[in-house]
């Protein structure tokens, strides 16, 4: 079955799309979007105010948000108007992204874990609920969760070939993921920084130079922005900066954990306002952020040990579920509405991980991917607030090829026990993740 899959390597991404172009019909979200400050700043670059923000009580130039999603909607709009038209043709395109992430995660996979895990990891996408749900939402998430597994299938491909134009198509698209999502920059600093080292230490100098030619370009996709930002701000600003509100949200008197107060209908701002707020008009936004990182750290310097007990309580949450009365129940609040699928799911592509784990083992340069993206966002989201699926759907991708080994190694034994006569059964290797009509185990690539 397996190799009558392989043979049909579209499959996948059609079926993926078709489904998800459903879900976006169907939940019909596209004809009343919520716009969140994306809408907000790209009616102001349409107004011809330019990238505003009103956030200090007056409109002046913002790096809340990274401007890649701002700009997308106002093409849209030039294009086709600000009306559903536009907004359907919006999610359609994040359909079309996110059904896309099935060629990086199952080269990813099969890289790691063989040929059966590669065709598994494409359908495994199919499946995935947020997959399905952020395409139907007009914000950057579907993108970000578009972007990233091609980037990082890039750096790694970048890392053991170097086929014509590779080195500048990563650095670009790297550039251009961290412009709507600058998270990926974070993780993909560490990863990239422990891929160059080895390649130094094994002596694969050209490795290590294709790394630092992508890099560069990464850069100059960047900069523009960045030398905007410093212009505007008199800092160094790569694409946003919002930390000292995040850091406020989740370390304040008040704080629950989540950017939410208890009940979820108030964010924990407008509830129990910081006292900068009260001076805010006087402030400039980057100003208003540093003087909210202030007192959040003047909150922590009043009681070290709970700063640590509420820090480790948000990654517990942030690695399973928050509490119910502690997340959005206004403006369709999905997850309420989601909770036991949400659960449910990543509780079953945890299992699969860990049996994959177990049964085909850990390369170490998959290794690098996970531990990367866990620091990075660990640290991220406890210093900040947890609560909203979209923080940790950006990332659940690099599960998807350790669970589809998982997939693999428990099929393999249920049909070595059930199927194979005993004394026929396959000795094979063990771990090694091996149907009886397939094709091979999962390298080691380090």
């Amino acid at each position: 079955m397996i190799e009558r899959l392989y043979q049909h390597p579209h499959l996948p991404f059609l079926v993926g799309f078709l489904g998800r172009l459903g879900v976006i019909l169907l939940v019909g979200h596209y004809r009343g979007p919520t716009l969140w400050e994306n809408g907000e700043i790209a009616t102001s670059v349409v107004e011809g105010r330019g990238f505003v923000m009103g956030i200090t009580g007056r409109l002046e130039p913002t790096s809340w948000q990274a401007p890649g999603y701002p700009y997308l909607l106002v093409g849209v709009w030039k294009l086709l108007g600000n009306g559903w038209p536009s907004y359907l043709l919006i999610s359609i395109l994040q359909a079309l992204a996110v059904s896309s992430v099935v060629y990086p995660l199952g080269w990813l996979a099969e890289r790691w874990f063989g040929r059966q895990a590669g065709v598994v990891a494409k359908w495994m996408v199919c499946g995935l609920p947020l997959f399905a749900w952020y395409p139907t939402r007009i914000s950057q998430v579907a993108l970000a969760m578009s972007f990233f597994p091609w980037v990082v299938a890039g750096w790694i491909r970048l890392r053991a070939e170097s086929p014509r134009g590779l080195v500048l198509a990563v650095g670009l698209l790297t550039g251009l993921a961290g412009l709507f999502q600058p998270m990926i920059l974070a993780a993909l600093g560490i990863l990239v920084g422990i891929l160059w080292v080895v390649a130094l230490v094994r002596g694969n100098r050209m490795a290590a130079g294709r790394m630092l030619m992508a890099g560069f370009a990464t850069v100059l996709v960047l900069l523009p922005w960045t030398l905007r930002n410093f212009d505007i701000h008199g800092t160094i600003v790569p694409v946003k900066n919002s930390f000292g509100k995040e850091f406020w949200m989740g370390n304040n008197p008040n704080a629950t954990g989540s950017s939410w107060a208890p009940g979820g209908r108030e964010e924990i701002t407008s509830a129990f306002p910081p006292k900068c707020f009260a001076y805010r008009e006087q402030l400039s936004e980057m100003e208003l952020f540093g003087a909210m990182q202030a007192e959040g750290m003047e909150f922590i310097r009043s009681d070290p040990s709970a700063f640590f007990v509420r820090t480790g309580q948000k990654i517990v949450w942030f690695w399973t579920i928050a509490p119910a009365n502690l997340v959005r129940h206004s403006l369709g609040g999905e997850a309420v509405q989601f909770r036991i699928l949400h659960a449910g799911y990543w509780s079953l592509l945890v299992l699969l991980a860990a049996a994959g784990l177990v049964g085909a083992g850990l390369p170490r340069e998959y290794g690098a991917v996970l531990a990367s993206f866990f620091v990075v966002y660990s640290v991220v989201y406890g210093l900040t607030h947890v609560g909203q699926a979209r923080y940790r759907g950006e990332m659940e991708f690099v599960l998807v090829p350790l669970a589809a080994a998982g997939i693999v190694a428990v099929a393999s034994r249920l049909w070595r026990a059930f199927r194979a006569p005993p004394s026929d059964s396959p000795t094979g290797v063990k771990g090694s993740g091996r149907l009886p009509d397939g094709t091979g185990s999962g390298q080691d690539s380090d």
